[in-house]
């Protein structure tokens, strides 16, 4: 074969590829222009169905509401769900385009800012632009000197400021504050108290006097930890909240009239807490405040200075009085401070207490008068407690002295005991608080070993006083059981042994017990062979009813149905060809 053939081959060879190539790319490009045309009418669709999906939404009769309205229902939303500063309302805004559209013009909602758990930074300054004009409330935690600068550029619109964190820090922002006008601000925090050590000797823990040199025309609300602050420059506050908080201008704590002088120019508080007062001087006379609008009043300090302040102010019988002396630890102790308490809780108009709780441990007991009868548990418990006294006691038989002056001092209107937290309280003890307590119907207990001693004073006085003439009868008993109760636990059966003696001994002394109800959401004490075979052996002798955890116990019920359900397995095994024994 000559040169020439085999060149000729080659070229044509080389033509064919080409060709193949050529057609290849053309062919590639058309299936690529049918695909993106396809794309495009896909989109084309789907943007259809968005416009339908709209349209559908604006026929749905919520739609229909003014967008000011719409705009109400997210903020109470936001409001009742307890989600304005964590955002979590804002879930609600991707239910379709235009409640998307109206939460973001809904400035009001933006302006709940949390700076307080950190790793929300990034979010601040969105929140800062979507909340446009409107009032903010900012909550900051400052362990970094960061992004003060922003917040406090803002400063014209803060209505509340929340500010914690480590002392240096917070510290740092304080004293740039005065630079700044907040003619909005109407609640300011300030806890300066994390790592206060770690400031220079020579640091003025103070706050600077020209901070409320007019630049906080609106502030209403105040709470102060652990700084010093000028007492003669607040005046019209409506809360007042201070916890060792010194006179800026002595470096000292405020002496007594320094503080009356101070309540003084706020004639409208609505709560007050003063946690550290110092105690009267002797032989001096000091003026009497009238606070008609208090509702809260917290004191902490001294007996003797908590005793001197409540003889020294004048309040609503509706206010609820919290009272945390030191050095209460037996009868003599608290006799002083029982005469004003005596004076507020059965003065004209006061508000009756129903329930008694006793919050009891080794190092402390706190009793509480409530107006509502829920369980501890169920209610909170500061806003619904009219009065609370705590104390030291150094032994049980101070304790004793103590409660029994306290229950002496109050009406004799408890109907309900909570004893949830009363885990140290001794047979003794219950043996003396019952009696003083004739009103009483319904105790609440939880499965401790206190719950075994008090069923066991209950059974005695029983007992010692069947005729009941000065026991009080005692109609509802309710038992709960904490989540990692163990049921193995000696308590468990000393409490069902109590509980069924206490029964049994109602029963013969002719008042059978009306309620007996367990709380036991994860069946640690009310369940079980043991509990069922107690629950029927008390259930004739009782006169109204048993209740596990809301259910009405019915015994000849629950025989019914075991028995139906045996008859069901064994049905079953029968048609599976297998013999059961039951």
């Amino acid at each position: 074969m000559n040169s020439e053939s085999t060149d000729t081959d080659s070229e044509s060879s080389f033509q064919a590829v080409g060709t193949s190539r050529t057609t290849l790319r053309a062919a590639t490009a058309t299936r690529f222009e049918a695909q993106q045309t396809v794309d495009e009418e896909i989109a084309w669709h789907y943007t259809q169905i968005g416009l339908l999906k709209a349209k559908r939404n604006a026929m749905a009769p919520i739609s229909a509401l003014p967008n000011e309205l719409m705009t109400r229902i997210f903020t109470i939303f936001a409001a009742e769900s307890n989600s304005l500063f964590n955002l979590k309302w804002t879930k609600i805004i991707y239910v379709c385009h235009h409640w998307y559209a109206l939460a973001q013009a809904a400035h009001p909602l933006w302006g709940y800012i949390d700076l307080s758990s950190g790793g929300k930074y990034n979010w601040m300054y969105a929140q800062f632009r979507r909340s446009g004009a409107a009032p903010l409330s900012v909550k900051i935690a400052l362990y970094e000197g960061w992004h003060t600068d922003h917040i406090l550029s803002h400063s014209d619109r803060i209505h509340e400021l929340q500010l914690t964190g480590e002392a240096k820090h917070v510290y740092d922002m304080i004293t740039r504050m005065p630079n700044h006008n907040f003619p909005m601000l109407s609640s300011l925090s300030l806890d300066p108290s994390y790592k206060l050590q770690d400031l220079p000797v020579d640091f003025v823990q103070a706050l600077p006097n020209a901070l409320f040199d007019g630049r906080l025309p609106s502030l209403r609300e105040l709470k102060l930890i652990s700084i010093a602050f000028p007492p003669r420059s607040l005046s019209d506050l409506t809360t007042l909240s201070l916890s060792d908080c010194n006179d800026s201008s002595t470096g000292l704590r405020m002496a007594f009239g320094d503080v009356l002088d101070m309540l003084s120019s706020s004639p409208r508080l609505c709560s007050l807490k003063l946690n550290g007062i110092s105690p009267p001087i002797t032989h001096q006379d000091y003026p009497t405040l009238d606070l008609p609008d208090l509702d809260h009043l917290r004191l902490r300090g001294m007996v003797t200075a908590c005793t001197a302040m409540l003889n020294h102010l004048r309040f609503s019988a509706q206010t609820n009085v919290h009272i945390l002396p030191w050095g209460i630890g037996s009868g003599v102790d608290v006799r002083d401070i029982l005469v004003p308490i005596r004076k507020h809780i059965r003065s004209p108009g006061a508000q009756t207490p129903f329930l008694l709780h006793i919050d009891r441990d080794p190092g402390h007991c706190a009793l509480s008068l409530c107006r509502r009868t829920e369980c501890h548990s169920s209610f909170d418990c500061d806003s619904a407690c009219a009065l609370l006294l705590n104390s030291h006691p150094s032994s049980e038989a101070a304790l004793r002295q103590i409660i029994a002056k306290f229950l002496k001092a109050i009406p004799e209107s408890v109907t309900h005991l909570d004893v949830c937290l009363g885990s140290n309280l001794g047979e003794a003890s219950w043996k003396a608080i019952v009696p003083l307590l004739p009103a009483l119907e319904t105790v609440y207990i939880y499965v401790y070993p206190s719950a075994g001693a008090g069923l066991r004073a209950l059974n005695e006085l029983e007992s010692l006083d069947p005729v009941r003439r000065t026991f009080p009868s005692v109609r509802h008993l309710y038992v709960s059981a904490f989540r990692h109760l163990d049921v193995e636990d000696e308590t468990v059966t000393m409490v069902r042994t109590g509980l069924e003696g206490y029964v049994r001994a109602r029963f013969d002394n002719g008042t059978p017990l009306e309620t007996l109800e367990f709380e036991d959401q994860h069946c640690r004490f009310a369940f079980g062979d043991a509990v069922e075979e107690s629950l029927e052996r008390m259930f004739p002798l009782m006169q109204g009813q048993i209740l596990r955890n809301g259910v009405l116990y019915d015994p000849v019920k629950l025989k019914k149905e075991r028995e139906e359900q045996a008859a069901l397995v064994r049905a079953r095994m029968l048609e599976l060809g297998l013999e059961i024994d039951f």
